[in-house]
């Protein structure tokens, strides 16, 4: 009986841990990608790494968001995530390796 307890308990603070961390997580992108999409302003255009970082945030919000309502984590928006990052990054090379020509 004091096992089983122990067991439901700890289920419980693990599910609640991985909820808190998700809220956390979620809040997070939020705000990261507030401060991105107040960049697009900054300079008065918007510029394709600022875009390609505002799709990353998305990808991850959804991301969160389908966790929450599934428990389930899929495995293609981790591949969404991680093709538009290589983009980023490519195209953040090629902007500064065409700079410095």
């Amino acid at each position: 009986m004091k096992l089983d307890f122990l067991d439901k308990s700890g289920n419980l603070l693990v599910a609640l841990f991985h909820k808190i961390a998700l809220f956390a997580i979620g809040m997070g992108t939020v705000w990261s990608a507030a401060h991105t999409f107040m960049q697009i302003f900054d300079p008065a255009h918007a510029s394709i790494t600022v875009l390609l970082m505002l799709f990353i945030y998305l990808e991850i919000g959804a991301m969160v968001s389908i966790y929450f309502k599934t428990n389930h984590m899929p495995v293609r928006f981790l591949i969404y995530i991680a093709i538009t990052a290589l983009t980023h990054r490519m195209v953040d090379i090629m902007t500064h390796a065409a700079i410095a020509i």
